[in-house]
């Protein structure tokens, strides 16, 4: 809606050992034991991104090929030019 702000979920901040946890809702989905990177912005901003352990295991046969690959297909370079 215009001019409507939407509500924001909070949460606070918990003291365990020597960390501070920040506890997600189950309805943000985070599964248990899903590892992430995260940063920290001069702002404070936290930001959470996913680790992909492997980008390309369910990528299709050619499916990242572009015209700069097409052009490139078959070059070969002679290692006699390398030293010069």
């Amino acid at each position: 809606m215009k001019g409507v702000a939407s509500k924001m979920d909070t949460v606070k901040t918990r003291k365990q050992g020597n960390a501070v946890m920040v506890t997600l809702a189950s309805k943000f989905e985070v599964p248990e034991g899903k590892t992430y990177y995260i940063s920290k912005e001069s702002d404070g901003t936290i930001t959470l991104i996913p680790k992909i352990e492997d980008y390309f295991v369910n990528a299709k046969e050619n499916e990242f090929i572009d015209k700069e690959d097409e052009q490139v297909r078959g070059f070969e370079v002679e290692s006699r030019l390398l030293d010069e």
